[in-house]
């Protein structure tokens, strides 16, 4: 087990849900030919908690003020299990996050050094504006969250079968979106608070 006590907050952001769905950002550039679907989050700045540093950058992505969800657990996933994506569940302790629980942790070395890149659950009121760092977002139900962690979807049958985007750029509907590690992890939670299997 890491020392939560002496980990450093790298990277924060959060799953954010409006009315059921959770909000994700396409990417810049494609992946290996695929659309990348990703966590909203990013870097934090070195006077920030990682809750602030979710709040600036969700804010910086989406125009949204979110607001914090106390997630029912933390999971972690630590460094030696990224490849098999074990997520175990955890008592979280931070001396900076003590007021905010993450729902994630994710744990990795850098340099000798234990960082972590925390995702938090949260809601928001109001609409959201996709920013130019992102070139679109997408609004997932459950069910299309594990779809796309299980097998191929194009952009043109996710808009097809009902899903709702917001794209402020021009795609090749016939690409497959590609969901990244935090959307691939919130897949495996969703099934575990569900009841099914990690």
């Amino acid at each position: 087990m890491i020392d939560m006590l002496k980990a450093r907050i790298n990277t924060a952001g959060a799953y954010l849900c409006i009315q059921g769905l959770y909000l994700f950002a396409i990417g810049t550039q494609l992946y290996h030919g695929r659309i990348p679907v990703f966590r909203l989050g990013g870097h934090r700045e070195e006077h920030e908690t990682g809750w602030q540093c979710a709040v600036r950058e969700v804010h910086e992505e989406t125009n949204l003020q979110i607001k914090f969800l106390k997630p029912p657990t933390t999971y972690l996933l630590s460094d030696g299990d990224q490849a098999s994506g074990g997520l175990e569940k955890i008592q979280w302790q931070h001396e900076t996050e003590q007021e905010y629980i993450p729902w994630l942790v994710v744990s990795y070395r850098r340099e000798g050094k234990i960082l972590l890149s925390l995702m938090y659950l949260a809601q928001a009121d109001g609409f959201p504006i996709p920013s130019s760092e992102i070139k679109g977002l997408l609004f997932l139900e459950k069910e299309m969250i594990h779809q796309l962690c299980q097998e191929p979807v194009t952009l043109e049958r996710y808009l097809r079968s009902g899903g709702k985007a917001m794209l402020n750029h021009e795609f090749d509907s016939s690409l497959i979106l590609e969901p990244f590690t935090q959307l691939r992890l919130l897949s495996k939670i969703l099934s575990m608070e569900s009841g099914g299997t990690k």
